[in-house]
């Protein structure tokens, strides 16, 4: 499926280099897979994500209100995905990972390799993808308690890939899907300004977080941000072809 197209640097639990934007080669593309790979983490929104109930305008300072793309907006799930969602390198190369807007914070962890984006999304917000409903998404009434709740997340070999805590304090490490064990990398986190809240028309279009796979296989690349990955399906997934010999 494809689809066109918000990180304060945190915890770096594996190698984060900045780096220049490279070519792409897509999965079930038949040209060899390349060295190097761009990954949009995100969209940075440039206006309205749709008609009303979306929100239409940003509240001018020192005026407080819902925030195109906000939590409060219900469209905000258009802009939490990864693009392509499906990436394909050779065993060695590095996926350069760019940041658009704010909130944001990327993991990575491997997976059977026949992990699929809807059996993982069943394990987060039951029902269609989200990204695929144009007018509501499975959890826009109920997201609060979804993205709170305890998730389990499986490969497609039945193996867990991820345990999401409860969030029952709203700090970190509860206020993140926030699962160690097996996770490659982490980077990023919540951005808070001005006593708790994002203010109108922050942004951030240019953070590049570069990871090297070192292994052949399936990798699932994951935003912690709670409601964006429990309820929006926020992640993707990195192919690794070659030969571990």
């Amino acid at each position: 499926m494809k689809r066109p197209l918000l990180l304060a640097p945190s915890l770096v639990t594996a190698a984060l280099v900045v780096a220049p934007i490279a070519s792409f080669a897509q999965n079930g593309d038949d040209r060899p897979a390349a060295t190097t790979a761009h990954v949009d983490f995100g969209v940075l929104p440039v206006g309205p994500l749709g008609p009303p109930p979306c929100v239409q305008e940003n509240p001018v300072p020192p005026a407080t209100g819902p925030i195109i793309g906000g939590a409060s907006d219900p469209c905000a799930y258009k802009l939490h995905i990864l693009t392509p969602e499906e990436t394909t390198i050779r065993k060695g190369g590095e996926v350069t990972f760019q940041i658009h807007g704010v909130v944001h914070s990327i993991a990575i962890y491997r997976v059977d390799k026949d992990t699929t984006r809807d059996e993982v999304g069943q394990f987060l917000c039951p029902g269609e993808d989200p990204a695929d409903s144009p007018d509501f998404h499975p959890c826009l009434t109920a997201g609060p308690s979804n993205a709170a709740a305890r998730h389990v997340i499986y490969d497609g070999a039945g193996d867990v890939v991820i345990v999401a805590a409860p969030n029952v304090t709203a700090a970190h490490p509860d206020n993140r899907v926030w699962s160690p064990p097996g996770r490659l990398m982490s980077a990023g986190g919540q951005q808070v300004l001005n006593g708790g809240t994002i203010p109108a028309g922050a942004t951030s279009n240019g953070q590049l977080a570069t990871y090297q796979f070192l292994k052949t296989g399936r990798y699932l690349v994951i935003c912690m941000n709670r409601s964006h990955f429990l309820n929006d399906w926020m992640f993707g997934f990195v192919n690794v072809t070659g030969d571990d010999g």
